[in-house]
């Protein structure tokens, strides 16, 4: 060991560390109000989060530490340098697209980013508006990566060690010891897992402690869904035969039409009569709800609006890290709104104006049991109408589903996915300038979106169809956000829940029960009359003997929402419960207060899982399959 490798092996460390320190400070400053931290708190992530990044060092660069001390110069140094720079720009351009990518899915990507870049053609049609939109963030990425690269031919640019084979040998002794501890993040009993992140001094700031790249490593080819049996004294049962005890609303609806609008990104807090604020940018959903059941404590499953449409069509949840949709279960044999409905005669389809199979949804329809898919190229004026990036523009799209359904036999079951509240937030031309700006990119959008229901509402209105139709409006999930509760670990999941109605006055009450995505499905049934059993993850909105709950998987842990209280669970410990109902922000956990008692949560949320993970590892999600496994 000479000077020579010394200088080069610290030299190396030291721009991987300023480099992916920079990108983490680019992904923190684009984010900045959504972390509300104080300097010193962010002074702390920023410090912790070394040790992530020595994880991923060591993993992606680890054969260039080992090839190293016989680096000696020509065409081996070259390669080497080469693979360098390209493995530590690959990580740094992981860390600059998530500081946009986190503002939809609130959390740091994981392997399934490698999904949606394959998934369909849409990152072919969004990425030239991407880079117009984000320039700066790959000049910053830009201007990071050439400063690493001067700095590691400047560290190159010294003559080559002279020093005999075993001699240079020997620096494998060091590099094998650094990058074991590196690939451990440090001297810690076990290796650095996602949920450490959790440990800075403000919970808030574990996105900005956490580094893309360490993510995907750590989520990559890891089991899709662990198989969990929990002693029964530390669980409670967990029954997904439904229908439950009938109530007041039971066949309210009998033989009406559904039609469930998913409107892109619609989150609560864009809805004044939903967020507690002053300002919304939906006043035609806030009109709408003074004539429906409005669930005030909505809350989506998931960030992501493949995880959407399962939830809300088929009342599945995706408690891992894959969308269920992509994942290996999705082939398994399921009860949804489309067969179920299809079954008792309803004529059911599935409407959006997106590209051919965007997001998946054309494959998770057909497998849920529509009988028709409906997307652009379906659409009369498919160019004419189209966006330039997602597709037909929502009030285009809407106005044409007011005349499908006319023609549609009835009884008819559709769902509606809308699309442009998303990113970039693309409004018809002569539309533009008729809604508030607001204070952030997509209210604007949010106001077109709104504006193109209230015409598809008016439209609707003078069919003959529409006075014996239930609508239930509600979002894929939420979006960007600039209020303090929406951020939390549970705000960011609150969307609006909304059944509507025309010739149901009973429907027309706020509803304060907690109700989540899963729980449309059998609400739903439930308003039909629907008396068969079926399959369901969740449960009837309106049933006052059940557990009202909301779950959801993120940051690697699962959280149940019951009783006032959010628990965080990640497999085996608890590691996060907050009493939402005393600290709306979630800024006192409260897991090792032993006067708090959230005993009666954790044995749900373990019973929940275990038949989650049962149901799916053995295809057991139908009653007959669910049935014969109990018997």
């Amino acid at each position: 060991m000479t000077h020579f490798f010394w200088k080069r092996f610290i030299g190396s460390w030291l721009i991987s560390f300023f480099s992916l320190q920079a990108t983490r400070l680019v992904f923190y400053l684009n984010l900045r109000e959504q972390f509300g931290a104080s300097f010193s708190e962010t002074l702390d992530a920023f410090l912790f989060g070394t040790e992530f990044d020595a994880v991923t060092i060591a993993y992606l660069l680890g054969l260039f530490f080992v090839a190293l001390p016989f680096l000696k110069g020509g065409y081996s140094t070259s390669i080497a340098k080469w693979y360098y720079i390209t493995m530590l720009g690959a990580m740094n351009f992981l860390n600059c697209a998530d500081a946009e990518f986190f503002k939809f899915t609130a959390r740091r990507s994981t392997d399934d980013l490698f999904e949606f870049a394959f998934l369909s053609s849409d990152i072919v049609n969004i990425a030239p508006n991407l880079i117009g939109h984000f320039w700066y963030l790959l000049v910053a990425f830009s201007v990071i990566m050439l400063l690493a690269y001067l700095l590691l031919q400047r560290l190159f640019k010294d003559s080559n060690d002279d020093s005999n084979l075993w001699k240079r040998s020997f620096a494998l002794i060091p590099t094998a010891i650094v990058l074991i501890i590196a690939a451990r993040g440090g001297f810690h009993p076990i290796p650095l897992s996602i949920i450490n992140a959790g440990n800075t001094s403000n919970a808030k700031l574990s996105a900005v402690v956490l580094s893309t790249p360490f993510t995907i490593i750590k989520t990559l080819g890891k089991p899709d869904l662990l198989r969990y049996d929990f002693p029964n004294n530390e669980k409670i049962e967990f029954n997904p035969i439904r229908p439950n005890q009938e109530t007041e609303l039971t066949g309210s609806a009998n033989g009406s039409n559904v039609v469930v609008i998913i409107v892109e990104s619609l989150a609560s807090e864009y809805v004044k009569s939903l967020n507690g604020l002053e300002v919304g940018y939906a006043p035609f959903v806030d009109s709408l709800s003074n004539h429906s059941a409005v669930f005030n404590n909505g809350f989506a499953n998931g960030h992501r609006s493949i995880e959407g449409i399962a939830a809300i069509a088929s009342s599945i949840p995706t408690l891992m890290y894959e969308p269920y949709s992509t994942s290996p279960y999705a082939g398994n044999s399921i009860n949804s709104l489309a067969n179920i409905l299809g079954g008792q005669g309803y004529f059911t389809s599935f409407l959006h104006g997106g590209n051919k199979n965007s997001m998946n949804f054309e494959s998770f329809s057909g497998q849920a049991g529509y009988n028709v898919f409906y997307d652009r190229d379906d659409y009369p004026f498919p160019d004419k109408h189209y966006d330039g990036i997602w597709g037909i523009s929502d009030h285009y799209m809407l106005n044409h589903a007011v005349d499908l359904f006319s023609d549609y036999e009835k009884p008819f079951f559709s769902t509606i996915f809308t699309l442009s509240s998303h990113h970039p937030y693309t409004i018809p031309q002569e539309y533009q300038n008729r809604f508030p700006k607001g204070t952030l990119p997509i209210h604007e959008s949010v106001g077109y979106a709104d504006q193109s229901l209230k015409e598809f509402f008016i439209k609707a209105s003078k069919a003959n169809w529409y006075s014996n139709t239930l609508f239930i409006i509600t979002a894929d999930h939420t979006s960007l956000s600039e209020q303090a509760q929406f951020q939390t670990k549970l705000g960011s999941l609150r969307i609006p829940i909304i059944f509507f109605h025309p010739s149901d006055s009973m429907l027309t009450e706020v509803q304060t029960q907690v109700m989540q995505q899963i729980d449309i499905m059998p609400t739903v049934l439930d308003l039909l009359g629907y008396d068969e059993p079926y399959f369901s993850f969740g449960v009837n909105a309106f049933d006052s003997t059940v557990d009202h709950t909301a779950i959801a998987f993120k940051h690697d842990q699962y959280q149940l929402y019951r009783n006032g209280k959010l628990v965080c669970f990640d497999g085996e410990n608890t590691n996060f419960v907050f009493d939402v109902n005393a600290n709306e922000l979630l800024q006192n956990n409260l897991a090792r207060d032993e006067n708090f008692d959230y005993a009666e949560s954790e044995k749900y949320m373990k019973g929940f899982i275990q038949g989650y993970s049962k149901a799916l590892n053995e295809n057991k999600m139908t009653v007959e399959s669910w049935s014969k496994a109990k018997e």
